[in-house]
């Protein structure tokens, strides 16, 4: 949970309260019969404990979800607040939470829609007679992505739900045809404000006389907040209300300090003031602010006097928490900028020394305009919240940078790189990100930070496919010290690099250090952003490095439904299945597809699916099916603009074909990989022969032409481990035995099997279990006297 628990409880109400009769009433009854309830009116009319005392009248029965609005709150986190407060009513999820939250905070329209069902379908069939859902200060969105969940939520939400909503100013919602559907209960300044009689009660044993309560009432005009504090101050020092008539013609900060603060003991308005840079006031840390031992006692005070605050439990359960209104906290801060600019920064200052969320810092570091320590504070902390909450939240907190600044300094776009790999493959932008991100901390003369852009940028750079450039970025990294983060993206693009070049024994070395810096360093964006790329599974070597990397994953994601851990059974899968374990192979892959399913919704879980799909298909037999899942793979990403991966796809299903025995197929993948070969293929023309070779061979053999087959298998197996993707050496190899078989000559094709021995015995049949019928007639062979030797 990313949030203070605090945000979603509905605040402790005050004993003295007054009661509004009326007023309640038909709030109580439209609270349970309304789709919208809408309390509209500008600080202090008592918006938020009205809702909280009357949801509060709520039977046993009815759901109340409260959650409390904060600057800066956006889609992300208002819907993961929103589904917490929901929790303890046990909605039944169809798939798990975050996978909704993560559904509907994404771009593609389709998930977005089909999460928000499933939210509201849970939504109808919760075991509640009724629920109420209510969003305090509303206001402080700004988020139009919350704005347009909430139209789309309130457009379908079941009738057995209320949405209750407190706020300034009126929110950009569909209210006109929510009112032209008699849907909407409004509760606005002259519905909420005072009446003369509720100004009386209030005030009752104030010391005020008749007359004072009359000309108090008079000059509120029935504002709660403001009779509340006048109170508070009457409280503090009686006869205080004469001093708040004379102070009419004043604006409302006038008013809350002048006739509020300098009723209160001067230590105490000291406090009040210095702890008013605090977002929300618990002893220990007011007390580390402002050096005060008596910050407990003084706390208690201010609720005491109802000092314009709410009071809250501790998100910890051990003890009290209070939350200035916002009117008198902007008043107070502002008085304290003006009258003491220094201590007013040196407060700031211990406010940041003492804040522990470090998103919270980075925000306090925007609003004192410290943008270079706001940008370390990013460059550091949201790389992680891009892979545990999706890219939006980073985005946003980006967007509260100057615009000039945003998009000058090279933090920012450091992590706008990250955000265009995860999860869009982006690898264009991610290019132009990292290259500017490079050149900014080059200029100012930050090397550690340049050579980490570099190394991402250098990822960049294979992923499309641009070996030279790429090539050139690792030469220069290879020659530099580098911190052990950047080294471990060093080692990615060069396992890119050797799988992009055909250089697959290169591979398992590298990704035996990767595991070895991953372990040392163990943070979860580098664990995601290493994670093994399609094409590792099935390389020389790398069953039992896949293996320990798979089980480091499931370590580091546990029991959440997140896609490291989909990731890790996937690989779970691939590597039972290289080692012969094919009923394993299929239970691990099963469980992976459930994971996807209730959790895990991006492009890298996709496209790692369909490619088991197909292999597992291809050994069960089903030809048909593992096309179809390599031609659906194709379809869902050929369209990311990467001419690399656009040559990679139909590559992937001629193999499929290949391997499936399906000449029509094959030929035409052949013919598309034809179309789509970039003009300039990673590692030069002589890796063109150890991709497509195989396959041209394979056709040979199923059109009936046995001789050009063998003298094309052959000149492929000349080629060494450049061929061996996805154990096609061994196919290639049992293939050509078969076809030497027919030809009678079997001494040949035991020569031609005995590599494929040798490896079953290290890995298990890997690639064998492709071989199809050749497999099927090589075991029926007679062998005696040739291999008994």
């Amino acid at each position: 949970m990313s949030f203070a628990r605090t945000k979603i409880q509905a605040p402790r109400l005050r004993a003295a309260l007054v009661d509004r009769g009326p007023l309640q009433a038909r709030l109580l009854q439209a609270l349970q019969q309304q789709r919208l309830v809408l309390l509209c009116a500008p600080a202090g009319f008592g918006k938020t404990a009205l809702l909280a005392q009357t949801a509060g009248q709520l039977g046993a029965d009815q759901a109340v979800a409260w959650v409390s609005v904060d600057e800066g709150d956006d889609l992300h986190h208002l819907l993961e607040c929103l589904l917490a407060a929901l929790e303890p009513f046990d909605p039944p999820w169809r798939s798990a939470p975050e996978s909704i939250l993560q559904g509907i905070v994404q771009p593609d329209p389709g998930l977005r829609r089909a999460k928000l069902a499933e939210l509201l379908n849970a939504l109808d069939l919760c075991e509640v007679r009724h629920g109420l859902i209510v969003l305090d200060d509303l206001h402080r969105v700004s988020d139009p992505g919350f704005l347009a969940f909430l139209d789309e939520l309130l457009e379908r939400l079941s009738p057995k739900w209320t949405l209750a909503l407190a706020t300034r100013t009126e929110p950009p919602l569909a209210l006109a045809r929510l009112r032209a559907a008699g849907e909407l209960a409004e509760y606005r300044q002259p519905q909420l404000q005072f009446a003369e009689a509720e100004t009386r009660a209030l005030l009752a044993g104030s010391g005020l006389d008749e007359a004072g309560v009359a000309r108090l009432f008079e000059r509120t005009q029935g504002w709660p907040a403001g009779l509340r504090m006048a109170l508070g101050a009457l409280q503090g020092e009686p006869g205080g209300a004469d001093r708040l008539l004379r102070a009419s013609e004043r604006s409302w900060f006038d008013f809350l300090l002048t006739e509020v603060l300098e009723q209160l003991p001067a230590p105490l308005a000291d406090f009040l003031q210095d702890v008013s840079v605090l977002p929300e006031l618990q002893a220990a840390r007011c007390a580390a602010l402002t050096g005060d031992a008596r910050a407990a006692e003084r706390l208690a005070e201010i609720e005491h006097l109802g000092l314009f605050v709410e009071a809250l439990d501790d998100p910890n359960g051990t003890g009290r928490s209070l939350r200035l209104h916002d009117l008198f906290r902007e008043a107070l801060q502002q008085r304290l900028r003006r009258a003491q600019p220094e201590r007013w920064r040196l407060l700031r200052q211990r406010m940041l020394q003492t804040e522990v969320d470090p998103l919270r810092r980075l925000q306090q570091h925007l609003e004192l305009g410290e943008l270079a320590a706001a940008a370390t504070l990013a460059a550091e902390h949201l790389p992680a919240l891009i892979v545990n909450a999706g890219t939006t939240p980073a985005l946003h907190l980006l967007q509260q940078f100057p615009a000039g600044e945003r998009e000058q300094l090279p933090e920012l776009a450091f992590v706008r790189g990250l955000a265009a790999w995860t999860p869009s493959w982006d690898f264009e932008r991610m290019h132009r990100e990292m290259e500017h991100a490079a050149l900014g901390h080059a200029r100012r003369g930050a090397q550690a930070e340049c050579l980490r852009a570099r190394a991402y940028d250098a990822i960049a750079l294979m992923a499309l496919g641009r070996y030279d450039a790429g090539d050139a970025l690792l030469q220069q990294l290879q020659q530099a010290d580098l911190a052990p983060a950047t080294q471990l993206m060093r080692l990615t693009a060069e396992v890119w690099a050797a799988i992009d070049t055909c250089r697959y024994e290169l591979v398992a070395p590298h990704a035996q250090r990767m595991l070895e810096l991953l372990v040392e360093l163990d943070r979860p964006e580098l664990w995601y952003q290493t994670t093994p790329p399609l094409r590792m599974p099935g390389l020389p070597g790398m069953t039992g490095p896949l293996e320990r990397h798979a089980d480091q994953l499931l370590r580091v994601a546990g029991e959440r439904p997140i896609p490291l851990r989909t990731i890790a059974l996937q690989i779970q899968a691939w590597c039972a299945l290289w080692r012969g374990r094919t009923l394993d192979a299929e239970q691990r892959a099963l469980q992976a597809h459930d994971d996807a399913h209730w959790g895990s919704q991006l492009g890298a879980v996709r496209s790692y699916q369909l490619c088991l799909d197909a292999l597992l298909a291809l050994v069960r037999g089903d030809a048909q099916a593992a096309l179809q899942a390599a031609a659906e793979r194709q379809r869902e990403f050929v369209n990311l603009g990467n001419p690399w991966y656009a040559y990679l796809l139909p590559l992937f299903r001629a193999r499929m074909a290949a391997s499936g025995e399906q000449a029509p197929a094959l030929r035409e993948a052949l013919a598309e990989l034809a179309a789509r070969r970039p003009l300039q293929l990673p590692g030069g023309p002589a890796t063109l022969a150890a991709r497509e070779l195989p396959l041209q061979a394979q056709l040979e053999w199923l059109e009936g032409r046995p001789q050009a087959a063998q003298a094309a298998w052959q000149q492929a197996l000349s080629l060494g481990a450049a061929i061996d993707l996805y154990g096609l050496a061994a196919e290639c190899r049992l293939r050509l035995a078969w076809a030497q078989c027919t030809q009678g000559q079997r001494e040949h094709a035991a020569q031609t099997l005995a590599p494929v021995f040798e490896l079953a015995r290290r890995d298990g049949p890997g690639g064998a279990l492709l071989a199809g019928t050749a497999v099927a007639g090589l075991a029926a062979a007679d062998w005696q006297g040739v291999l008994d030797e």
